[in-house]
């Protein structure tokens, strides 16, 4: 009996360990890893991708601040060195709105960036926060998405964010995405935007899957909030801690997928 109970507990602590080990941000690293090998940085999204910090104005309402150099793409390419990274995000953003404010028309909070002008190795898009709460349809990826021509994607959530990577692409054809689902929520409104979030990887080569809602920590658990949150936004250590985790789940992406990263240095 004592043998088959240590036997159970084994094996146990082994599923523990083989867990733990699927879970690419099991253990955050506050090192770089292989990010180190792109140079040229493009982060696409919204509030959070902004480093915006929320607080009290005179009058007692609410200000937002899109605090870029604060925002986790920003403390990437710092940890990284040498490299540099571009914000292609403002507070509110969907992605519908993001063709319109850095691609076909330039008009945004981050000096008026154009995300043509400058293309990027790698890109990190984060975005689905606020499209959630503009009655857009989550859509389908295997209906709503023209691969020859971007224009005629329908007039979904993922018509427009596959045609933020196709737009990239005709300018930059080996760039990698690194797509992110939204975390951990009570909402269930999420879970159909971030099922084809995850569909991205299957329809586009060269695009990577950063899975939050199924990895990330409970943003809304309260001893992560209290450490990591100010009101509704991060404060400069969320944003911090979200740049080590990000770099550690894209580290965990290309050492298991080395062979496809083999030919960056040429992505220019």
């Amino acid at each position: 009996m004592k043998r088959f109970v240590l036997a159970v507990a084994l094996l146990s602590v082994f599923s523990l360990g083989m867990k733990a080990q699927e879970n690419p941000i099991a253990e955050i690293s506050r090192q770089p890893g292989w990010c180190t090998i792109f140079h040229k940085w493009g982060f696409i999204g919204d509030s959070l991708c902004s480093g915006e910090h929320e607080y009290i104005r005179a009058d007692g309402g609410r200000g937002y601040n899109d605090n870029y150099a604060y925002s986790w793409g920003q403390r990437m390419v710092a940890a990284i060195g040498g490299a540099t990274g571009d914000n292609y995000s403002q507070g509110g953003e969907t992605a519908k709105g993001w063709i319109d404010h850095f691609w076909e028309n330039p008009c945004n909070r981050n000096a008026d960036v154009d995300a043509k002008s400058d293309p990027k190795q790698a890109y990190i898009i984060a975005l689905g926060e606020n499209d959630i709460n503009t009655g857009i349809a989550a859509g389908d990826a295997s209906k709503d998405i023209d691969k020859d021509d971007y224009t005629k994607n329908a007039d979904t959530f993922i018509g427009h964010y596959a045609g933020i990577i196709q737009r990239i692409k005709s300018i930059q054809p080996k760039a990698r995405f690194f797509v992110v689902t939204m975390p951990l929520d009570t909402r269930d409104i999420k879970k159909p935007f971030n099922a084809q979030i995850r569909r991205m990887p299957e329809i586009f080569d060269n695009v990577y899957l950063m899975d939050l809602e199924k990895y990330g920590p409970d943003y809304f658990a309260k001893d992560f909030s209290s450490r990591y949150f100010v009101m509704g936004h991060m404060n400069a250590a969320g944003y911090q801690w979200t740049a080590w985790m990000f770099m550690t789940y894209i580290d965990w992406i290309i050492e298991h997928n080395m062979e496809d990263f083999a030919d960056v240095a040429f992505v220019r």
